[in-house]
């Protein structure tokens, strides 16, 4: 659910780099039970190691094609992003790492630099690039970040065999999928073919949910803050649009810079707007901890002047100073698709109990779920298919899932979540001190999610 970075510079990335190409080499190794990277085992060709860790595969014979997945591994996220890549693994490893009559290896490519300490633009395209010229990809699990998909979408969209399907776990900036001010989302499919869809639902759903979360904490007056991103900026016009419509006056709509030293002179100003909360649409990943510091000191806690945060916030890292966060964050707001771990039921809570053993009796994080629902998807699509990429998109896009990991759902044709029953279709507010605690599982007011949706296209 979740990122970044302005349009325009998205585009400029993806233009720069459109003639990067895929790097293979190193050595290789794939059998039974084995893993294998560098140059890929059987039939395939391995992504390159600069990015993606060895191929894995513990079938029978060696795999036919490669799926693989673009999460960000540095960073704040890293908590999520390992967990969701560990879960794919699980999804394959309970399918004998088969899809139909079809063998399938997997590869965990990341989207970060330590540099950045996030998502880069840079390697999303280069990532994008390789993932189109390897004819042995069949389809990504990913991205994590909305603004990283911006980026890698229309490369793929347009990657030979009839473009290449990204299915993410975790995007939810709306305008990637659903008519935006200017020309989005057309621009992200040259093709005029659509080759994205998501399991998790778009922002406006969100925002909606947010502001009718504070509107029953009696919160009157708003300020919006975010990070000129595509996710942040995204996130913060669908909860404005929705506060207002609630009933709510947003006493301003803020843009900041997360590479600031501090934030004391934008609270300062914030302050004389006198608000009963703030909003901010941004993540973890970026400065966050000295953010909600300085929000704290200049405008009192998170009782005193409530703090609402997105998804883009919503992990236990956000109370940890060694991970980007900070105990400031206590008694903040915080919201995130689908129910509580503890919550779950049928082949959700059967996924859990199994996959908790794989992570030596560690917490499931939510994210998990929709890593493993997303790449259940994909791989059933691909034993559907012929085997070509334009056929493992028409069978994503004809996908029903009934009684899922997050409910029953299929795909519109704009790729987004369609007839959805269950925690597909529900959000969870959280609270917390050192750890996330589930305070509310709620649906979005549909006339919230149109105001939301409106305030983003106007």
């Amino acid at each position: 659910m979740r990122k970044r970075v302005s349009i325009g510079l998205l585009l400029a990335a993806v233009g720069a780099l459109a003639l990067i190409a895929a790097g293979c080499g190193g050595s290789s190794k794939s059998s039974s039970g084995s893993t294998s990277g560098g140059g890929g085992g059987g039939n395939v060709t391995a992504l390159p190691a600069s990015s993606c860790g060895p191929v894995q595969f513990k079938g029978s014979g060696k795999p036919d094609y490669l799926i693989a997945s673009d999460l960000p591994k540095q960073g704040g996220s890293r908590t999520q992003t390992v967990q969701m890549a560990k879960a794919i693994a699980y999804v394959l490893d309970q399918q004998n790492w088969k899809s139909g009559s079809y063998n399938i290896g997997y590869q965990d490519c990341d989207d970060s630099t330590a540099q950045l300490g996030k998502w880069d633009p840079d390697k999303c395209s280069a990532n994008a690039h390789a993932y189109a010229s390897n004819s042995k990809l069949l389809g990504v699990v990913g991205t994590f970040n909305s603004g990283c998909a911006a980026i890698e979408i229309p490369v793929l969209n347009q990657a030979p065999g009839g473009g290449l399907q990204l299915l993410s776990p975790a995007n939810t900036y709306g305008c990637l999928t659903e008519p935006c001010a200017g020309d989005e989302p057309e621009k992200y499919y040259p093709s005029s073919k659509r080759n994205y869809a998501r399991v998790a639902p778009s922002d406006p759903n969100q925002g909606a949910v947010d502001a009718a979360f504070l509107k029953s904490k009696g919160v009157k007056r708003v300020s919006v803050l975010n990070d000129k991103e595509a996710y942040g900026l995204g996130v913060a016009k669908n909860f404005a649009g929705a506060a207002k419509a609630a009933g709510m006056t947003v006493t301003g709509f803020t843009a900041y810079d997360p590479k600031q030293a501090n934030f004391q002179a934008l609270f300062t100003r914030i302050k004389g707007q006198n608000p009963d909360a703030v909003f901010i649409g941004g993540l973890i990943d970026e400065n966050s901890g000295q953010l909600i510091n300085d929000k704290v000191a200049v405008l009192g806690d998170n009782s005193t002047v409530k703090l609402m945060l997105p998804d883009g916030f919503t992990t236990d890292a956000i109370f940890d100073r060694s991970q980007g966060g900070t105990p400031d964050a206590s008694g903040a707001f915080f919201s995130v698709a689908g129910v509580g771990i503890d919550q779950y039921k049928g082949a959700a809570q059967t996924f859990i109990n199994g996959f908790k053993q794989e992570l030596g009796g560690k917490p499931v994080d939510p994210y998990a779920i929709l890593g493993a629902q997303a790449a259940q998807v994909l791989v059933d699509a691909i034993g559907k298919s012929d085997g070509t990429r334009s056929d493992v998109i028409s069978k994503v896009f004809a996908t029903k899932v009934t009684d899922g990991l997050i409910g029953s759902f299929s795909f519109n044709k704009n790729g987004d979540l369609s007839g959805a029953k269950g925690a597909a279709v529900l959000f969870t507010i959280y609270t917390g001190t050192n750890h996330l605690k589930t305070i509310l599982t709620t649906a979005p007011d549909p006339k919230l999610v149109a105001a939301a949706r409106a305030e983003a296209s106007g």
